[in-house]
């Protein structure tokens, strides 16, 4: 059913109060219903009309057309956007390097495909594995590239001192951060539509909220087909989500969110968040720790959160590495659409919610004691608790007789009150030993039962011991680890990680280095991200496996049952921030 878009206008404008009646930005927009369907897809408009309505897009169309026709098939940052020259001629290296421009055109018949430059940067600690090899000793610089037609973001790490391209990979079904002129396109695309233009009744304010990826299901963003961003105006009580997919220019759906009622505003001051001093002292180098028969090295990467690496317990290595890929933030049960978070440095690099100072370490008391200690690290949104702004905190437990859990925590406040956290967590255990072979068994009830392929399974679906353990992981000597899942037994708040796990085989191009966004963060069922990594599913005898953790938590504003909340409130006559988190993670447990 097609309709005429002055009666989609009005449409629009009824529901706000009323035709031609103007509402000042400055007054409550009406409370939304979170029952009813508040989202719309957004008319078809013929790309012509956009591009004459819009100068930004249509400049941007003419690049993407001269790139197709240009060899390598590759549209560039230009000197403006680059202007390092060093970035510019690691770039200028890459896109001359036959690996890395091996899926710019059909495999079959040599057609171009659209291919797109989102970043150059100096390379940083975490975007090796363990050793940066070459880059040790060099000025390395990496280099993404995103191809609309795969889906898929290609990495090159470039000398430029020694002008050689020095390692190409590949991720798929992968979307880089975006750089600054496409955060800006959409947000010039959402604000000419119509849909957005009826309801903010003023075409220079801009959104309050630009860089989120996102998704929207019955539209080519569901499952990142394309590349999607979410610009969001947020209002009193409700924030309104236009959801554009830069992959063919253009809106394609509306929705609203109920940001839930609050106190009294917080009145945010300027901080410095020790940007540069965390960049140099936890970005640009990894720091080691040793405490309590600990050792480890540990980093804050570009995107995947604070990462160990090299984890020891008394002399012997039991984790490779473990870090958060991404946070999958959905806001409706029915329509599937969210954001995509990432976590990292505050400097040059692709997160949206950046480290909040450097890790910690405080210590784990049980009934007086000090059993273990924490390694903890902060990321937040300035100026979080506000509406739409967001705080994430990671934090690894080890304990004097062995244990240790890899947890984090959702502190809100977020975008809405109908909020899926599902936080995409890789787990390399060592539990062999030096990445020797390992074996992993479920519990079925009465006894462990080998898996001899790759495979998922949800927590709720599963079944413990007596003593809550899911899984089993050993080495050939029969020593190893158990999986406990998180299920509120932590004394941390958590009510149960509900979460989905995957074991697949070790592969170094699968997650080990910084990786952009994975997977779709709307997805209600186990297709995460890590399915990728386990369809079809391959042996695992006589591999190292790697444990892919996405708890699911579901947040709640509601007075007396708050959780993945944050909020501003009246203590002893004075704004007081109250937050109530929700943990997750796996405890690790050793095999004796």
């Amino acid at each position: 059913m097609k309709f005429h878009a002055g009666i989609i206008l009005c449409l629009l404008s009824l529901w706000l109060g009323g035709c031609g009646d103007e509402k000042p930005k400055s007054v409550m927009l009406p409370a939304v219903d979170k029952f009813a369907d508040t989202s719309a897809l957004a008319q078809a408009v013929p790309r012509e009309q956009l591009n004459s309505k819009i100068p930004p897009l249509a400049d941007y169309w003419q690049r993407v057309q001269q790139a197709l026709q240009a060899d390598p098939p590759v549209l560039q940052l230009t000197a403006q956007e680059l202007p390092n020259a060093k970035a510019q001629l690691a770039q200028k290296l890459a896109v001359a390097n036959p690996d890395f421009l091996k899926f710019t055109r059909d495999e079959k018949t040599h057609e171009p495909l659209r291919n797109e430059i989102m970043t150059v940067r100096k390379a940083l600690p975490a975007d090796f594995n363990g050793s940066a090899g070459p880059c040790a000793q060099a000025e390395c610089w990496r280099v993404e590239m995103y191809s609309h037609f795969h889906n898929a973001s290609t990495l090159a790490f470039v000398d430029v001192a020694q002008q050689q391209v020095l390692g190409v990979s590949r991720q798929n079904y992968a979307q880089p951060d975006l750089p600054p002129r496409l955060v800006e396109l959409a947000s010039a695309i959402a604000g000419a539509a119509p849909e957005v233009q009826a309801i903010l009744q003023d075409r220079n304010r801009q959104p309050d909220k630009k860089e989120f990826k996102t998704a929207l299901q019955d539209s080519m963003c569901e499952r990142s087909h394309h590349l999607c961003v979410a610009p969001t105006y947020v209002f009193e009580n409700d924030a309104l989500w236009a959801i554009v997919d830069l992959t063919d220019g253009k809106l394609v759906g509306t929705r609203w969110t109920d940001l839930g009622s609050s106190g009294p505003k917080t009145v945010v001051t300027e901080r410095s968040l020790e940007n540069e001093s965390t960049f140099r002292n936890f970005c640009e180098k990894v720091n080691s720790l040793s405490q309590d028969g600990w050792k480890m090295d540990y980093v804050i990467t570009g995107s995947d959160g604070l990462q160990l690496s090299n984890v020891q317990f008394n002399g012997k290595q039991v984790m490779k590495s473990a870090k958060v890929l991404d946070w999958h933030v959905s806001y409706s049960t029915r329509e599937g659409f969210g954001y995509s978070d990432a976590i990292g440095c505050p400097l040059f690099s692709a997160a949206v919610v950046i480290a909040y100072n450097g890790p910690k370490t405080e210590p784990i008391m049980k009934d007086g004691q000090e059993v273990g200690f924490a390694v903890v690290q902060d990321f937040r949104q300035p100026p979080w608790p506000t509406p739409c702004n967001y705080r994430y905190v990671q934090r690894f437990e080890f304990y004097k007789d062995g244990r240790f859990r890899v947890a984090q925590a959702d502190f809100g406040r977020g975008c809405g009150t109908d909020g899926m956290y599902r936080p995409v967590a890789r787990i390399d255990l060592d539990a062999a030993g030096a990445g020797s072979a390992e074996t992993v068994a479920e519990w079925n009830g009465t006894d462990w039962t080998a898996w001899d392929k790759e495979q998922w399974r949800l927590q709720d679906d599963a079944k413990v011991t007596p003593e809550g353990y899911q899984y089993r992981v050993t080495g050939k000597d029969g020593k190893g680890f158990y999986v406990e899942p998180g299920n509120a037994q932590f004394g941390d708040g958590g009510r149960g990680d509900h979460a989905f796990t995957y074991f697949s085989a070790y592969k170094p191009e699968e997650g080990e280095q910084d990786t952009v966004t994975l997977g779709s963060c709307c997805n209600k069922d186990y297709k995460q991200g890590p399915e990728h990594f386990i369809e079809p599913a391959e042996p695992l005898q006589d591999k190292n496996l790697v444990l892919w953790y996405v708890p699911q938590m579901k947040n709640d504003g509601n007075p007396g049952s708050e959780y993945c909340w944050a909020d501003t409130r009246v203590k002893d006559g004075v704004q007081n921030i109250e937050v109530w988190p929700c943990w997750s993670g796996p405890m690790f447990v050793p095999v004796k």
